[in-house]
């Protein structure tokens, strides 16, 4: 099989070689690290969406809110690592199922936040007390996140089982 021109240019790049080289120590680094990441972001994010479905009543949503930045954080540590892991083995994850649905699943998570703080329920949420009950649209928002960054982990875990029958 002929190696494609995009893949020959993530090759010759220096992150490239740079992975190779010190693969041995970086790639279980970069593990850890996206593992850590990955459960800072579900960890703040999954916590503030199941307060939003109904659980853990008591806490104000502007209290959780401030945790959030936590969760971004993770994300670009998992985006950071991701490149490394990308750049080291792109013939893996490029012509893999499961990395194509984490990609779409993380997409539309990211447009499901747009929609959160775009639209009245961001602003609806902050004002609401402890106990109060979010309407609907909000609900739906945060099970729409949950399930999609879910789905990422999912997918994420499935990237070692779905690998290409080919590796170049």
């Amino acid at each position: 099989m002929e190696i494609e021109p995009w893949e020959l240019y993530i090759r010759g790049t220096a992150l490239h070689v740079f992975v190779r080289t010190y693969e041995p120590w970086l790639w279980p680094l970069c593990e850890t690290l996206h593992y850590l990441g990955l459960s800072i972001l579900l960890g703040t994010v999954g916590l503030f969406d199941l307060r939003v479905l109904g659980m853990a009543k008591g806490i104000t949503f502007a209290a959780l809110h401030r945790l959030i930045p936590f969760g971004i954080g993770g994300y670009v540590v998992n985006i950071l690592t991701g490149i490394v892991f990308f750049f080291g083995h792109p013939d893996q994850y490029f012509y893999n199922n499961a990395f194509r649905f984490k990609v779409i699943f993380m997409a539309l998570a990211g447009l499901n936040v747009f929609a959160f703080y775009a639209t009245s329920a961001f602003r609806e949420l902050r004002a609401l007390g402890p106990d109060a009950e979010p309407r609907p649209s909000a609900k739906m928002i945060a099970g729409a996140s949950l399930s999609l960054w879910v789905a990422v982990l999912i997918c994420g875990r499935l990237l070692t089982f779905f690998r290409p029958p080919f590796f170049h």
